[in-house]
C-alpha cells in the first residue's frame, strides 16, 4: 500500500482527513504559483518535502495552477471577494499568453521525482474558463504524467457542480470540497495504480468544505516522520517549516 503524496498550495486542503494520504502546503497562492519568480522556491521546497519521505512507498502528485487562472479575473488574488461582498460583476477571462506562460513554468519545476501532475480544480465559476484552457494546455504538454480530476466537476456550460462546493460556500468559493480527493481515488484504482480505495478511508463522513478547521477529531502523522520540522497547518495539511 502506497502513501500518496500531495503537493501544492491551499488546493491540497482537498485532500486532509485521509489515511495514508498526505497533503503539503508549501504556501499560499499568492505566493506559490506558476509566475516565473516563484520557480525556484517551488524547487526548493519540493525538494525538501521529499528529503522526509520514502519514495519507494509514495506516489507523489504536484498540484498547482488555480490561482495563475484567478488572477487575471480583476489583476487581485480575491476577485471572488468583489462578487460577495462588493456585489461587482466578475466575468470569465481567459488569457491565453498568460496561461501558455504559466505551462511553460511549470515546466521548469523539477519533476524527476514527481509521479504525477493533477489538474487544477475551483469552484468559483468565473475562473472555470481559464482553467479549462489551462488543463487543455497541460495535457498537451506532459500527456499522461497528467490525471485529470478537473473534468468532472463541472457542466456543460463550464460551471462547477454543486455536489464539489462547500456547504457554505460564501466562507470558501475557491476550493472544492473533499469529494475530489474520493474521485482522485478512483482513477488510482481504475488505473491500478493503488490497490484499494479503502487503504485511503476519511477520517470524517460526509463531504467537508475546506475551512474545516484540523481539530475536529483526531489528526495525526500516524508515524510517518521523524522531523520536528514537519507541522500540521490549522486546516490539516502538512507544512514544511524552512
Amino acid at each position: 500500500m502506497k502513501k500518496l503524496i500531495i503537493i501544492g498550495e491551499s488546493h491540497t486542503r482537498s485532500f486532509t482527513y485521509r489515511e495514508n494520504v498526505l497533503p503539503f502546503f508549501m504556501g499560499n497562492g499568492r505566493n506559490i504559483n506558476l509566475n516565473t519568480k516563484n520557480i525556484p522556491t517551488i524547487n526548493s521546497k519540493i525538494k525538501t518535502i521529499l528529503s522526509t519521505i520514502n519514495k519507494k512507498n509514495s506516489i507523489t502528485f504536484l498540484f498547482l495552477g488555480e490561482p495563475n487562472c484567478r488572477y487575471p479575473l480583476k489583476n487581485s488574488w480575491d476577485p471572488h471577494w468583489d462578487e460577495i461582498l462588493k456585489k461587482k460583476t466578475v466575468k470569465p477571462l481567459v488569457d491565453l499568453e498568460h496561461i501558455a506562460k504559466c505551462i511553460e513554468n511549470l515546466g521548469e519545476i523539477d519533476l524527476s521525482n514527481i509521479d504525477y501532475i493533477l489538474t487544477p480544480t475551483g469552484a468559483y465559476d468565473p475562473v472555470i474558463p481559464a482553467l479549462n484552457k489551462f488543463n487543455e494546455l497541460l495535457r498537451d504538454k506532459f500527456k499522461d504524467k497528467v490525471i485529470d480530476i478537473f473534468s468532472n466537476t463541472i457542466d456543460g456550460d463550464l460551471k462547477v457542480l454543486d455536489i464539489y462546493k462547500s456547504k457554505d460556500w460564501v466562507k470558501d468559493p475557491i476550493h472544492l470540497n473533499s469529494k475530489i480527493s474520493e474521485d482522485l481515488l478512483l482513477i488510482l484504482k481504475n488505473k491500478n495504480l493503488i490497490n484499494s480505495v479503502e487503504d485511503y478511508k476519511s477520517k470524517i463522513d460526509g463531504y467537508f468544505g475546506t475551512h474545516l478547521p484540523s481539530n475536529f477529531g483526531t489528526f495525526d502523522s500516524n508515524g510517518k516522520f521523524n522531523d520536528g520540522k514537519i507541522t500540521l497547518s490549522k486546516f490539516g495539511s502538512y507544512i514544511i517549516k524552512e
